[in-house]
């Protein structure tokens, strides 16, 4: 019967070496491609890479499971050669990565397939290029989401690392950094904290801020301490004033 080929190529917007990364992340591939039920991988490289992986695919027409030993050369190129298979009787093909420039990659996956069951040949053909396609696209997804997820982290990390230059370069100086400025809390939030509409003293209404927004989450508790504080120096300096002036 011989292999049924077919090749699909996509554009993403992701740098080729997360597109190579995810797509030999095997065993990720139940969580985001589509059509894998499931994956082991049973031998190493000396990288850490899988060289015999195998999978467990809804073809569409069926579930089969086949066994790939897999060859690189990193990030542009993925081989594999078959070994055995349940309903797959061969399967050959690649992946391949090109650099489009400016953290984008266009991923080529072509695959030959012979099924070890009588299909009519339109139906295999069909089968097994929408099983193709879908592949690519959901590695598609996940490169973009990893790169994504790779750029917000930098971003938060340069901006820890700018802190923290800052604060080392004050204190060297002798200039103390202020702290970030809280936002106080709504009506909404301080609405009752005083029990049963009694008073609370200066000295009682922070611990009592803090005590009545603990539960309602860490922000709520902090912007409420800040305010209470505030509150209570504002009062307390009212009240000396008033003396003063008596």
């Amino acid at each position: 019967m011989g292999l049924n080929w077919a090749e699909h190529s996509v554009e993403i917007e992701a740098p080729i070496e997360t597109c190579f990364a995810a797509i030999i992340d095997y065993e990720t591939f139940p969580k985001w491609q589509g059509a894998v039920v499931d994956t082991e991988v049973l031998d190493w490289d000396s990288k850490g890479r899988g060289k015999r992986v195998r999978l467990f695919v809804d073809a569409k027409v069926r579930k089969v499971d086949y066994t790939l030993d897999y060859s690189y050369e990193a990030p542009e190129r993925i081989e594999w050669d078959f070994v055995e298979g349940n309903g797959i009787n061969g399967a050959d093909g690649h992946y391949l990565f090109e650099d489009l420039g400016g953290g984008r990659t266009r991923a080529t996956y072509k695959l030959g397939l012979e099924v070890g069951i009588p299909l009519p040949g339109p139906v295999a053909r069909r089968a097994h290029k929408t099983t193709l396609k879908g592949s690519v696209e959901d590695l598609k997804k996940e490169a973009e989401r990893r790169a994504v997820s790779s750029r917000q982290a930098a971003k938060a990390g340069n901006g820890n690392q700018t802190r923290a230059r800052e604060d080392k370069l004050a204190e060297k100086v002798g200039i103390k950094q202020p702290e970030p400025k809280l936002a106080p809390p709504s009506p909404a939030e301080t609405e009752g904290w005083a029990p049963n509409g009694g008073e609370t003293s200066i000295v009682e209404l922070p611990v009592k801020v803090a005590g009545r927004a603990a539960g309602l989450g860490v922000g709520v508790a902090r912007r409420a301490v800040g305010m209470g504080i505030g509150v209570a120096g504002a009062v307390a300096g009212r009240v000396r004033g008033l003396t003063r002036d008596r």
